[in-house]
């Protein structure tokens, strides 16, 4: 969310927390809660690199109370303003799928989030 870091070419984020989004404190309330630091705290959507291709990954079943609700509400508001997201659902999943659920579906997101970075970080000849 840093403007000037020509260096970032993608991201990857795998079942995280995002931003508190339309009077949402959920971010917050983990954040205090867990121990972790809030660096989008106060951010929109609208202070993301409009040229940044993210690919999010969500369980389902994410256990951690106010994961889901927030990403939720961010890929609604990435996706209004046109912003270049890829997102897959692990509809069954918990939290960490992708270290305890060892199925095809799995399997094939992990190889989705793989090719995503190659090809972003490498360009279509790395395929």
């Amino acid at each position: 969310m840093q403007a000037g870091r020509k260096y970032l070419k993608c991201a990857v984020l795998c079942y995280g927390y995002t931003l508190d989004l339309d009077e949402f404190s959920g971010v917050a309330e983990a954040a205090k809660n867990w121990g972790f630091i809030n660096a989008c705290a106060g951010k929109s959507v609208d202070d993301l690199p409009p040229d940044l291709p993210l690919f999010i990954a969500r369980a389902g079943r994410d256990q951690f109370a106010g994961l889901n609700d927030a990403m939720d509400r961010f890929l609604a508001k990435a996706l209004a303003r046109n912003l270049p997201i890829t997102c897959v659902n692990q509809p069954e999943a918990p939290h960490a799928f992708d270290l305890w659920d060892d199925s095809e579906t799995t399997l094939e997101i992990i190889r989705q989030m793989l090719a995503f970075m190659r090809f972003h970080l490498a360009g279509p000849a790395a395929e």
